[in-house]
């Protein structure tokens, strides 16, 4: 039973699976987006806060923001810039940069006992303000190529219906093995229409993969890893540094691998590969990350408070 909880087996599983088995389905991007919608509202249901709870987050929340739109979207602008002189790359970099953090940072707080208030109130913060920064980042970086007012109807629609669907779901108790169990399922769901709709191409050109892959390491490894130890040595309360790692390295690879289907599937195709990858990679961070945190970061009694 310890396996079938085990996320790490089942994102690997998943990988495999998508590399293996291909998902090459006209309807990948709708059954894409329904998954994120799922984990999105699973990761909500039950938690509850209110302005007070903002307050006295508030430098948590704006470091947050800060950690997500200028640290992580800017490390993956310049990393974009390798791949520039091909067009349907680079337009892949600017839509992973442009879109928010994955849901998956809550997921990251649940899993290493995270500061899950924290992590909610930064994660709805950063998602109000994706409203303008995804939509019109896209549109200053790739003018007419893509429709920042379909960006802006997908954000909008991932954002919407979970919250929706939450406010009848709050009523009721969802045993944690169950939660688990199913946001696990709803990841092997995810990570394996990813991997698996480009997988022909992907295999036909393991050059360009492994540079993506390379690229995609070091954006996403580097940074929070640097970042853990200077929270460790500035003080910074471990629960809330599992929540400033997960905001600074996940971004929604999801998210923007549905909109470069959407905005791209016959002009730029291979627009999506930076996003693909990016999952990839993200969920081995995550692989690594659980499993080295406590390790990296001790529990300590005198911690203290800095951001």
């Amino acid at each position: 039973m310890k396996r079938w909880m085990d996320v790490k087996f089942w994102i690997v599983l998943a990988i495999i699976l998508g590399l293996v088995l291909g998902f090459d389905h006209p309807d990948a991007p709708n059954m894409l987006i329904i998954t994120l919608m799922l984990q999105m509202t699973l990761a909500l249901q039950g938690l509850k806060f209110d302005f007070s709870d903002m307050k006295e987050n508030r430098k948590g929340v704006i470091f947050s923001l800060i950690l997500c739109f200028v640290l992580n979207s800017g490390i993956t602008l310049l990393t974009g810039l390798l791949f520039i002189d091909d067009e349907a790359l680079w337009y892949g970099w600017v839509m992973l940069a442009s879109v928010p953090c994955a849901i998956s940072v809550m997921t990251t707080a649940f899993y290493l006992k995270g500061d899950m208030k924290l992590s909610m109130l930064a994660f709805s913060s950063i998602y109000i303000v994706a409203l303008v920064i995804t939509p019109v980042l896209t549109h200053i970086l790739m003018g007419e190529a893509a429709s920042w007012l379909k960006i802006l109807e997908y954000v909008l629609l991932f954002v919407i219906i979970p919250v929706l669907i939450d406010i009848p779901l709050n009523r009721i108790t969802i045993p944690p093995m169950v939660k688990t169990m199913t946001m696990n399922i709803i990841l092997l769901c995810m990570v394996f229409i990813s991997v698996g709709f480009r997988r022909d191409y992907i295999i036909d050109n393991p050059d360009v993969a492994l540079w993506l892959l390379a690229a995609n390491m070091i954006r996403i490894f580097v940074p929070c890893f640097v970042l853990l130890f200077i929270l460790k040595k500035l003080g910074c309360k471990k629960d809330r540094g599992v929540v400033y790692c997960a905001m600074a390295t996940w971004r929604n690879s999801g998210l923007a691998t549905t909109l470069c289907i959407v905005m791209f599937s016959t002009t730029f195709p291979n627009a999506l590969l930076p996003a693909v990858l990016s999952l990839m990679v993200e969920n081995l961070w995550f692989v690594i990350f659980q499993g080295t945190f406590d390790k990296l970061w001790p529990d300590e009694k005198n911690n203290v408070q800095t951001a």
